[in-house]
C-alpha cells in the first residue's frame, strides 16, 4: 500500500506538472500576443501624434513668419517717422539758430544806441 500512494503522489505531481506547463506556454503566448497588440497601437498613437504636431509646427512656422513681416513693417515705419522727426528737428533748431541771432543782432544794435545816447 505504501507504493500505491506514492504512485498517486507522483502520478498528481505530474498531471499537476502537465496542466502547469501546458498554461506557461500558453499564457507565454496570449502575453506576447498582447503586447504586440499594445506596442502597435502605442506605435499607431505615437505616429497620430507625430502628425498632429508636424501640422501644429507648420502653423506656428507661418505665425512666426507673419509676426515677423509685421516686425518688420513697424521697424520701417518706425524709421520713416523718426527720419521725419529728425528733418522736423533740424528745421526746428534752424529756426531757432535764425531766431537767436536777429535777437542778438537787435540785443547789439539797442546796447548801441544806449551807448550813444549816453555818452
Amino acid at each position: 500500500m505504501d507504493l500505491v500512494i506514492w504512485t498517486y503522489i507522483f502520478g498528481g505531481a505530474t498531471i499537476f506538472a502537465l496542466i502547469v506547463g501546458v498554461f506557461s506556454v500558453w499564457n507565454g503566448r496570449m502575453t506576447r500576443r498582447e503586447l504586440r497588440e499594445v506596442m502597435e497601437r502605442g506605435d499607431q498613437r505615437t505616429h497620430e501624434l507625430l502628425n498632429r504636431m508636424n501640422g501644429r509646427t507648420e502653423q506656428m512656422g507661418q505665425y512666426m513668419q507673419e509676426m515677423d513681416n509685421r516686425h518688420t513693417a513697424l521697424l520701417e515705419r518706425i524709421d520713416g517717422h523718426m527720419q521725419e522727426m529728425g528733418h522736423r528737428h533740424t528745421a526746428l533748431l534752424e529756426r531757432m539758430d535764425s531766431h537767436m541771432l536777429e535777437m542778438d543782432r537787435r540785443h547789439t544794435e539797442l546796447l548801441s544806441q544806449v551807448l550813444k545816447k549816453a555818452s
